[in-house]
């Protein structure tokens, strides 16, 4: 009668720590592949909107813009603001939006009309 409550507590044991394992992996492993997530949708979001700055430069580059900022709705899940700044030669074309951590991101590039 003894040996079997002993063994029911090292299984009550047993499973308290197995238990607490899990839930530790748990707690530990699901922020970091949320960060990893956020991670890389934050470097998809810049490349496509550093993709698409670099061919309004282009077009801008062709045809002398109207005015000089721009803002487009069907880029990102964002809206991202295109704003230009002609110091001749060059032109220069900055975008800005909000990424996925809600942080205001800004990237600029420079063209120069042959």
């Amino acid at each position: 009668m003894i040996k079997k409550r002993n063994q029911r507590g090292f299984y009550m044991l047993e499973t308290l720590i197995s238990t607490m394992l899990f839930f530790t992996v748990c707690f530990t492993l699901l922020p970091i592949q949320y960060h990893l997530f956020l991670e890389k949708k934050i470097i998809h979001e810049e490349t496509a909107v550093i993709y698409f700055l670099s061919e309004e430069l282009h077009k801008a580059l062709l045809y002398q813009p109207d005015e000089m900022k721009y803002i487009y709705h069907d880029v990102i899940s964002t809206p991202i603001t295109i704003e230009y700044t002609s110091t001749p030669p060059l032109l220069k074309g900055c975008v800005t939006w909000i990424n996925a951590k809600q942080t205001k991101q800004t990237k600029c590039l420079h063209g120069k009309s042959i």
